[in-house]
């Protein structure tokens, strides 16, 4: 168990305590009685030191059990069909489609550095194409001409690989040292274009994973809770709109938990209020003659 880990549990150290006295209260009261209906005939068995010390225990074990760390939560987005959910793991892991970011040359190489590092697009060579980023090109340029790189950020290519859909979202810029970078601009431009590309041109899917985008390589000078907060408001406000997916799942890798110092309880009450009251404003047309506005608000459901 690392030191993040840890430091979660002490954050539940309270509900820990009080599950623990409430448990042996209970455990106490059911001796009382006990001893009361059979007139103190239990008394030499349930009070002996190794019975209170194997209920302490077991009383324990439910406490520690009941106050895990969650390790996912889903919402409701309100009055809509669908879910976000923060999930810690790996996000090939998850059914349905899957977000993999790339740079704006779709380079699947990167003068090799692809295949050295742990990338999620290394992943995706590595699990899908066995190890053949040449598949992977063929699969990429078969959609989008060649010789429109670079291409814009935002840009998002579907493919689809062992019965599994892969949105390959251009989210980054290469550098002339096989290095790549981006800014907080293009990563919300290219989440919002992503989102809209899959409402309106993609295949219905019911699960969409995406990963903590330009948090890594081609970071960006922010972090990663800012990241994860700025998925969900995209979402949601996309959302009121269209019909993105079934569930979206925000997907963190147990390293980054530490990395990005990420605290998940925080997280739960964000996405838990922001799924329940996010605002739709709705315009109307102004009355003619009535004001110089070319439209007025009609409702702000809250």
């Amino acid at each position: 168990m690392n030191q993040w880990s840890l430091k979660r549990w002490w954050h539940n150290r309270k509900s820990i305590i009080i599950h623990v006295i409430e448990g042996v209260a209970l455990f106490w009261l059911f001796v009382e009685i006990a001893s009361y209906s059979t007139s103190g005939e239990v008394d030499s068995f349930l009070k002996k030191i190794w019975v209170f010390s194997l209920a302490f225990v077991i009383i324990l074990i439910i406490s520690f059990v009941l106050n895990k760390p969650k390790n996912s939560f889903a919402y409701k987005l309100r009055a809509k069909d669908s879910f976000i959910e923060i999930k810690v793991g790996d996000a090939f892991k998850n059914r349905g489609a899957l977000v993999i970011p790339f740079n704006d040359h779709l380079d699947v190489s990167l003068g090799g550095n692809v295949k050295k590092s742990k990338s999620l697009q290394s992943q995706l060579i590595r699990k899908y194409y066995s190890g053949r980023e040449e598949h992977l090109e063929s699969d990429i340029f078969s959609k989008i001409d060649k010789s429109q790189a670079p291409v814009a950020i935002g840009t998002t290519i579907e493919i689809a690989q062992n019965n599994k859909t892969f949105y390959l979202l251009v989210n980054s810029r290469k550098k002339t040292n096989n290095r790549v970078e981006s800014n907080e601009g293009e990563f919300m431009l290219s989440i919002a274009k992503l989102w809209r590309y899959i409402s309106s041109e993609s295949g219905r899917n019911s699960n969409i994973t995406i990963p903590l985008l330009s948090t890594d390589h081609g970071r960006i000078n922010t972090n990663r809770v800012a990241v994860i907060k700025e998925i969900i408001d995209s979402y949601i406000y996309v959302s009121k709109h269209k019909n993105v997916s079934d569930r979206l799942i925000i997907s963190i890798h147990p390293s980054d938990l530490e990395k990005g110092d990420i605290d998940l309880d925080d997280l739960d009450e964000f996405l838990k209020f922001s799924c329940k009251h996010y605002k739709e404003v709705t315009y109307s047309d102004e009355p003619e003659g009535q004001a110089i506005s070319s439209s007025v608000t009609n409702n702000i459901a809250q």
